[in-house]
């Protein structure tokens, strides 16, 4: 039984259709990777799920429930669906740990010294406890990230989305952040990723769901999917590993 279904969602922003008829499901354990062009609609497929964005039409179903329904708890739904950004979104003001603190205080209501226990914890997993108590403005970028991704796992996320998390960093910073999210792959952690690094989607993804101008192309397991493309999705391929 699938923990999420996505069901014939459409968007469209200032009349230009974003998403048409798009639908797909997830697997716990299954690492589902999002490609497409520039403007394919990846990263708003991505914000409907965790209601960053409202679709216009359609359904997503987690857990059985629909996430759209009146009354459904939008903080708690994002936190159970933790979004892993391109620009980190970490208070500059916030030291790392408190960073990670924050909304496990205010979305699930620990206790302070609990808080910082599971905070310490994550940050050991993605290798930075020593920068517990570092400001932003003293971390590299892929330890930003590292951070952000400490931040999504303190929450016990069932689903972990990552919206192209190594786009805004140096190239000696990508791999540091990919092996991070190559470890929570083998730990059984579920992931939707949308990412322009297609080598690593093709290491860590159970499945390929391809939009073009915000529609399903194709979806289909890795090995199928780069073994035997679509037209389209080959010549996506074509340019992209140029």
């Amino acid at each position: 039984m699938s923990i999420l279904d996505v069901l014939n969602l459409r968007k469209s922003f200032d009349g230009e259709l974003i998403l048409d008829d798009v639908s797909f499901s997830l697997e716990e354990g299954e690492c589902l990777c999002i490609l497409g062009n520039s403007g394919s609609g990846k990263s708003t497929a991505l914000r409907c799920v965790n209601l960053l964005t409202r679709p216009d039409t359609g359904d997503i179903v987690f857990e059985g429930k629909s996430i759209l329904a009146p009354g459904v708890n939008e903080n708690l739904v994002r936190s159970k669906m933790t979004m892993v950004f391109q620009q980190f979104n970490l208070f500059a003001n916030m030291s790392v740990l408190k960073n990670c603190v924050i909304a496990q205080r205010k979305v699930l209501h620990r206790e302070k010294a609990l808080a910082e226990e599971i905070a310490r914890k994550q940050l050991s997993r993605v290798g930075l406890l020593e920068k517990a108590n570092a400001f932003p403005h003293e971390l590299s970028g892929g330890q930003k990230q590292r951070v952000a991704i400490a931040r999504s796992l303190c929450m016990d996320p069932k689903i972990l989305l990552f919206d192209e998390p190594t786009s805004a960093l140096d190239p000696m910073m990508v791999a540091e952040v990919c092996n991070v999210m190559a470890s929570l792959r083998q730990e059984g952690a579920t992931m939707i990723l949308v990412t322009h690094q297609l080598e690593f989607a093709r290491k860590i993804a159970s499945r390929i769901l391809f939009l073009y101008k915000g529609k399903v192309d194709m979806l289909a397991p890795t090995l199928e999917a780069f073994a035997n493309p679509t037209p389209r999705f080959q010549e996506f391929l074509a340019v992209e590993l140029k």
